[in-house]
């Protein structure tokens, strides 16, 4: 009963965050180049394209990076996203941010890693281990670094690592 009571608990919290979610799709500038990279688990992952979003959750703004491989103007199935509660237009080089203890936590952080088209993993609130530090910001490129574990997208008490992310590095286009 206490794990189906978490469950609740935890979709609601993810339902209600979304509840009022608007994402800007405003074309990054021209001309700027982005990428990402990490490792996980030991292995050099690395994403040609990387943008910088905003998001408005229930009036809160924040800075999404998302990462993507493009081929041929086609996105591929993995990809790699990057989401500081904290509004883009006040970032600055040398912040910090900590992966979040709570849902919508004020600069705090969130990672989602998507190896291919089904699986999702990410940071847990309950174990939150990450950090991302913005290295610097441009008129049209957010640089920063940042390290974690991630966990299925299903375990909300964060027990079982599945990933350890390291030397992970982000140059993004800046959107809006």
């Amino acid at each position: 009963m206490k794990n189906l009571s978490h469950l609740f608990i935890a979709v609601l919290a993810t339902a209600l965050a979304f509840s009022s979610c608007k994402k800007s799709t405003t074309p990054a500038p021209a001309g700027a180049t982005s990428s990402m990279k990490l490792t996980s688990n030991g292995t050099a992952i690395s994403f040609n394209e990387c943008v910088q979003g905003t998001v408005t959750a229930n009036g809160v703004v924040q800075t999404v990076i998302i990462a993507d491989n493009i081929t041929n103007g086609k996105v591929g199935d993995a990809g790699f996203e990057v989401d500081i509660m904290h509004d883009p237009a006040t970032l600055k080089a040398g912040q910090t941010y900590a992966a979040a203890s709570s849902f919508g936590q004020a600069d705090g952080a969130t990672f989602f890693y998507y190896p291919n088209a089904t699986d999702n993993f990410a940071t847990q609130p309950a174990n939150p281990q990450g950090l991302v530090t913005i290295t610097g910001v441009t008129s049209t490129t957010i640089t920063g670094t940042f390290s974690g574990k991630l966990f299925a997208s299903d375990d909300f008490a964060g027990t079982t690592v599945i990933y350890t992310v390291t030397n992970g590095s982000f140059t993004a286009k800046l959107g809006s």
